[in-house]
């Protein structure tokens, strides 16, 4: 803090001072009224924690000498200043350990918030019941009498003091420094006015006459708090409590008729406090309501945002999306579905070449030997055009919650030339697979011939080993190529699928494991739909990796996890062998791709992941073989969709 601040709190400390000195009656040594401390809390909480002493120490000075200069005997002084002195610094410590969001305690706010305004009432009685202890001590030392009511009065002056000075000062040093929003739906300048004047008016014409109608002056404190941001609330709640005090100690109202002078300062100071509370609540309420309307607010904005961009990237896909609610009619779609629909019932409206679209896609003809009914998660679907040709859409399903109900999203993908253009393929490969098996048989079997007479001719051994292996390794390429050119263009028959238990896919992938490998299946493993022949290859090509692959020297060990996941089923297949390289994952499934390390020890085409990965993604799926740390062995993570039996 600087020195003129500083010098500032410390003369407006002395004022506060002189002022409540200047409400001790005669035949009291005590003030009725110290507003004060409250001052004394804000220069505290101006200072930094690690100089309190800076504030502390001119504090109990200028009060001591003060009091004694207007009439205290020394030693109530001494212990008035350190009273006064010692709460200051509990309000002070209270309200940095509990209020770290407050100005001076950590923070930039006041006490806008129901929370901090009840931990810093609760501060501010703890510090001034404190102070009331040693200011009653104070008093019975000096010679006077003392009791119950003297600790009172002595805690309430303080509290007041603390709770209406302190507390609009320290929002009005909010005002000055900080951007306090206004009001959602706040007054205007008329409006305050307007205010000010009948609440004043109100005031005074109740405190002129006898009857005890206070408490229809808390209608105006609720009347500011709720339509005025809070520090002009509580200014104008503490004005109507001050002149409710002065006209008070003047003799008018119907505290006057209160005979014993220190009760009826108090009841005024409660009247007082209880305004400026009630309008502190009430603003506290108010200002969080505006910060979550505000926080709705700017919600429903940065939504509409999404939304927007949502629909304009929904719109310029070149892949259909279509949302069917639970009654399965469509409720949401994209520019390609549509453009997709009107090919296929051209001259209809959107609703209608929709409707008729999602009724081909989930009903496709029975005579199409390829369709797999789009609504059990992924197929490839013949659509036959008025025209004579035929299109070919490839159907992916999400389930997914459209308006709190349970709804379906189809992505649509026109395949015709992709899947026209690879059926020739996959007839060329099967052909070509055929044919070369009888040559390479016979090439096999005449090297075998070699070997067998060649046995006593090591030299001459040599190259017609390194031709049989050869042989061997062109014969595994062309079933690798024949299986995946099939399951990239083949038809896929969809029916339910089971894969754990006697008979399931994996019991007859157990027949790879060499006699002390072992396969582990969780249990209850749920049913897939997917066709039959692709999913044993799938697990085939895997848990064959996975015994292919396995460490020198040590037993392969696969486990097989599965669950589902909506409309999917997630599946794991983990093995111990050798695993994956960190910068090999994302290479793995490419064709012919083999790392060095796996290269060089062991013998592959490079082409059993890149069909795993064909299988899934035309079921709708995606494979991936997750982070391992190095050593662990590998994990590869696929869906199918789930089983219609469930």
């Amino acid at each position: 803090m600087t020195p003129a601040r500083a010098a500032a709190f410390a003369l407006a400390y002395a004022v506060l001072t002189i002022v409540g000195r200047l409400t001790a009656i005669e035949g009291q040594v005590v003030s009725l009224v110290w507003p004060g401390a409250g001052a004394a809390v804000l220069w505290l909480l101006a200072e930094s924690p690690r100089h309190v002493l800076r504030v502390l120490v001119p504090l109990m000075a200028i009060h001591g000498v003060l009091v004694v200069l207007t009439g205290v005997v020394p030693v109530l002084g001494f212990f008035g200043a350190l009273s006064v002195t010692v709460q200051t610094a509990l309000i002070g410590l209270l309200l940095r350990r509990w209020c770290p969001t407050m100005l001076g305690a950590g923070g930039t706010a006041s006490i806008r918030s129901p929370r901090t305004l009840v931990l810093a009432g609760a501060a501010a009685a703890i510090g001034c019941s404190a102070g009331a202890v040693i200011g009653t001590t104070g008093l019975w030392a000096s010679g006077e009498q003392v009791g119950l009511l003297t600790a009172v009065a002595w805690f309430a002056r303080h509290v007041s003091g603390v709770l209406t000075v302190g507390a609009v000062g320290h929002l009005a040093w909010e005002w000055r420094t900080q951007a306090i929003p206004d009001r959602t739906h706040g007054g205007t300048t008329t409006e305050l006015v307007v205010l000010w004047l009948t609440s004043v008016v109100a005031t005074v014409a109740v405190f002129d006459q006898p009857y005890p109608l206070a408490f229809l002056l808390i209608g105006f404190a609720v009347w500011s708090a709720a339509r005025f941001r809070t520090f002009p609330a509580a200014l104008h709640c503490l004005a109507l409590g001050a002149i409710a005090l002065v006209l008070s100690l003047t003799g008018h109202g119907a505290f006057d008729r209160i005979e014993d002078p220190i009760i009826e300062v108090l009841v005024s100071q409660a009247f007082m406090l209880g305004i400026l509370l009630t309008g502190l609540s009430v603003g506290a309420l108010g200002d969080r309501v505006d910060e979550l309307y505000a926080t709705a607010t700017r919600a429903r904005k940065e939504a509409a945002e999404q939304a927007e961009l949502l629909a304009e990237m929904t719109e310029s896909m070149d892949e259909g999306l279509v949302v069917l609610g639970p009654d399965g009619s469509v409720q949401r779609s994209n520019r390609a579905s549509r453009r997709l629909a009107h090919r296929v019932s051209p001259g209809l409206t959107d609703a209608d070449a929709l409707a008729d679209l999602v009724e081909l896609l989930l009903r496709p003809a029975d005579a199409d030997p390829a369709a797999v009914r789009a609504e059990l998660g992924v197929g490839d679907v013949v659509i036959p055009l008025r025209s004579g040709e035929e299109i070919i859409i490839s159907v992916s399903r999400t389930s997914l919650t459209v308006e709190g109900r349970p709804g379906v999203l189809l992505v649509l993908g026109e395949v015709t030339e992709h899947r026209s253009g690879l059926r020739p393929l996959a007839g060329f490969a099967s052909t070509a697979a055929h044919d070369l098996r009888g040559p390479l048989s016979a090439i096999r079997s005449w090297l075998s011939l070699a070997v067998d007479d060649l046995e006593d001719d090591a030299e001459a051994l040599m190259p017609v080993r390194r031709a049989e292996r050869a042989a061997d390794q062109m014969a595994d390429l062309i079933e690798d190529l024949l299986e995946h050119a099939l399951a990239e263009s083949g038809a896929l028959r969809a029916t339910d699928v089971h894969l754990g238990g006697p008979g399931g896919v994996l019991d007859q992938a157990a027949g790879l494991l060499g006699p002390d490998d072992r396969l582990d299946v969780c249990p209850d493993i749920p049913p897939v739909h997917a066709d039959p022949v692709a999913v044993r290859q799938l697990f085939g090509n895997l848990i064959g990796n996975a015994v292919k692959y396995a460490r020198p020297g040590e037993h392969a060990v696969v486990t097989v996890r599965a669950q589902r996941a909506g409309g999917r089923v997630v599946i794991e297949v983990e093995d111990r062998g050798v695993g994956v390289e960190e910068e090999e994952r994302a290479l793995i499934f490419q064709r012919f791709h083999r790392s060095g390390a796996v290269r060089a020890h062991f013998r592959g085409t490079g082409m059993g992941l890149t069909i795993c990965q064909t299988i899934v993604q035309r079921h709708g799926g995606t494979i991936e073989c997750l982070p391992r740390p190095a050593g662990a062995g590998s994990v590869f993570r696929f869906d199918l969709p789930t089983a219609e039996s469930g």
